[in-house]
């Protein structure tokens, strides 16, 4: 039997939302927009790496604003919208809508644009090896999370119940979680919030795919 996938990569659309407030605290709203838009592309670009080895699977964009669904900005994967009410709340109504269609359902953001295809396709192949077990999690180093795979249906409160950018946030997730599967991990990573995600960033190795490459370049000459 084969089994379909889906990657939902949660974004906002530039011209609809302000993106990466904390960051651009940092280095000013002008500099955060060129960040994100390059992280957009290299999210994209190891998405569509991982679904050439991938094949049952399918990729889309969560899109946060219903107005935007028909952008030209996601016309490669198509787009789903996340819905209305806080983060809990749109997590649980894609991965709702997704489970309905696949057989296992997997979750990212653009915020961790440097991570390669090969930790990706890891994790999404364990999602799938896993799906009516475990759940899998990529958590970040400040308490997230970066990927979360699974296939069990879940009830609205194990997403709600949780408290969003937090230091406990992967921890409560995992807790929830518990009650209706183990927990599969793996490999930590971080995310990109602040100037100073940013300059771990600039530490990474290249070597990765051109559009990861060339963001991280732009990192390095970041001051």
């Amino acid at each position: 039997m084969r089994l379909k996938g889906a990657l939902a990569i949660f974004v906002k659309t530039p011209e609809f939302s302000q993106v990466k407030t904390r960051l651009a605290a940092g280095i000013g709203q002008e500099g955060a927009l060129l960040f994100y838009k390059q992280a957009l592309e290299a999210t994209a670009a190891f998405s569509r790496q991982v679904k050439t080895e991938l094949v049952d699977l399918d990729v889309v964009w969560a899109v946060a604003e219903e107005q935007a669904l028909k952008s030209d900005r996601w016309k490669e994967f198509g787009s789903v919208f996340q819905g209305e009410g806080g983060l809990g709340q749109r997590l649980h109504t894609v991965y709702t809508e997704l489970l309905s269609r696949y057989d296992y359902v997997a979750f990212i953001g653009a915020d961790s644009p440097h991570i390669s295809s090969n930790e990706i396709l890891k994790a999404l192949l364990l999602t799938k090896k896993w799906r009516s077990e475990k759940f899998v999690i990529g958590e970040t180093f400040d308490g997230g999370f970066y990927f979360f795979g699974g296939g069990l249906h879940l009830p609205k409160s194990v997403w709600t119940n949780v408290e969003y950018s937090s230091e406990r946030t992967s921890q409560q997730l995992e807790l929830e979680l518990k009650k209706f599967g183990e927990i599969e991990k793996v490999e930590k990573n971080f995310d990109i919030d602040t100037i100073e995600d940013l300059q771990s960033l600039s530490q990474c190795k290249t070597g990765l795919l051109p559009e990861q490459t060339r963001l991280i370049e732009w990192a390095r000459a970041i001051k």
